[in-house]
């Protein structure tokens, strides 16, 4: 507490006026006044080197020229997002007419379905064993070839073609 009369934290010349500084005319005269403004443009452009301000230039168009490209990109992300997202949408309702396609076919073409029309519309019956007949070969099984006996006209031009060169010896 041996602080409180103490004014060394704060600093109170900020507020007080400053001292006059008195200047001898002499040295007053030959101060030149500097327009600070217009000596900072002009080491600024007395600075700029021409090719330092091609390289800028290029990095510049560099720039908008990757922006450009990432956002062309990401234009064409939502497009392709937007048509995967209409192509699963059209595929989950084809999916479901051919669901619906496919329980109408089996409906109509059925088993009972069949059996119904056969037995109304065609008259038909279930088989039974009455209805059955057996066939019995007495004499056991044969083949025939049909036209065995007949020659084709090839052999026959072939024996002719023989007898001819046959009787010339």
């Amino acid at each position: 507490m041996a602080y409180i009369d103490d004014n060394s934290a704060y600093d109170l010349s900020l507020f007080e006026e400053p001292e006059q500084l008195e200047f001898d005319e002499a040295v007053s005269q030959e101060n030149i006044v500097y327009d600070l403004d217009k000596e900072r443009r002009q080491r600024r452009w007395a600075s700029l080197n021409p090719l330092e301000a091609l390289g800028c230039a290029a990095a510049s168009v560099m720039v908008i020229i990757s922006v450009a490209a990432i956002i062309h990109g990401q234009a064409q992300l939502t497009e392709l997002n937007h048509q995967i997202t209409y192509a699963q949408r059209t595929l989950t309702e084809l999916s479901s007419t051919y669901t619906q396609v496919q329980m109408a076919v089996e409906n109509k073409l059925g088993p009972s379905v069949v059996e119904d029309y056969a037995k109304n519309e065609l008259g038909m019956t279930k088989t039974d064993g009455s209805r059955k007949e057996f066939i019995s070969f007495s004499e056991g099984d044969k083949a025939v070839v049909a036209g065995a006996g007949e020659k084709s006209i090839f052999e026959r031009l072939y024996d002719a073609f023989m007898e001819v060169w046959s009787s010339g010896e």
